[in-house]
């Protein structure tokens, strides 16, 4: 193998805080808009809030990218309300931001898995970002320093390609031109990661460490429950 590729979320990092950050998304939201609409009340943002949710998670589903300035915009409109151009910036980058205030924590054996992975290949990483941006994501990597392992990054807000659309992964083979055959992807979602992943034509190994009642039937060409077992299924190869 001569590329090893990422997912982010439940593969390195697990998240623990999202309800706590979409309450004080909107919190944010209802101060920023109250400076322009004083009677606005929090619960009329929060129902503009979870309709906007509710869009986001219909565009997801449907693997489309759903950016949060487009996120605000659906809240607002629901709202039937604009505020200036420099206060919609602030929500956005505070909507996209706020994770660094509740990071998630890197999963067991993750730091040394990519650590070690990087002294014999290149590593890569491809993420769907949802709510949280890459420039985010790459900040909780400098954090536990390992954003230096890293070669070369797919995040779906910044290619607006999502997995398992085969280009979400190309994009990183063909900048680092390594053929398919000779890279492979470790994720946790059957249907996203590892049908991606084959899709692609590169090898796939399932993590269900973060998931332990996933099935462990999979059409990939591993199944792993601790990041620990990750060299040895690569020395195989």
């Amino acid at each position: 193998m001569k590329l090893i590729t990422f997912d982010f979320w439940n593969t390195l990092f697990l998240d623990q805080h999202e309800g706590i950050r979409h309450q004080k998304r909107i919190a944010f939201a209802h101060q920023m808009i109250g400076r322009h609409h004083p009677a606005i009340a929090v619960s009329e943002v929060a129902s503009a809030f979870q309709a906007a949710h509710g869009v986001y998670l219909s565009q997801w589903e449907s693997r489309k990218s759903f950016p949060m300035d487009l996120h605000f915009r659906e809240l607002l409109r629901n709202l039937d309300l604009e505020i200036p151009e420099k206060d919609f910036a602030r929500v956005v980058d505070f909507f996209e931001s706020i994770l660094l205030e509740h990071p998630p924590v890197l999963i067991n054996n993750a730091f040394e898995a990519v650590r070690s992975a990087a002294q014999r290949m290149n590593v890569g990483l491809i993420s769907d970002t949802g709510y949280t941006p890459g420039r985010a994501l790459r900040k909780i990597l400098e954090h536990h320093e390992l954003l230096d392992s890293f070669n070369a990054f797919s995040f779906s807000n910044e290619t607006g390609l999502l997995k398992p659309n085969r280009e979400a992964f190309h994009k990183i083979l063909d900048e680092l031109k390594i053929r398919p055959h000779e890279a492979v992807h470790v994720g946790d979602l059957e249907e996203t990661d590892i049908t991606g992943a084959k899709q692609a034509g590169m090898k796939a190994i399932k993590f269900i460490g973060a998931n332990p009642s996933s099935m462990r039937d999979s059409v990939a060409d591993a199944v792993i429950e601790d990041l620990a077992e990750l060299s040895h299924v690569l020395e195989r190869w």
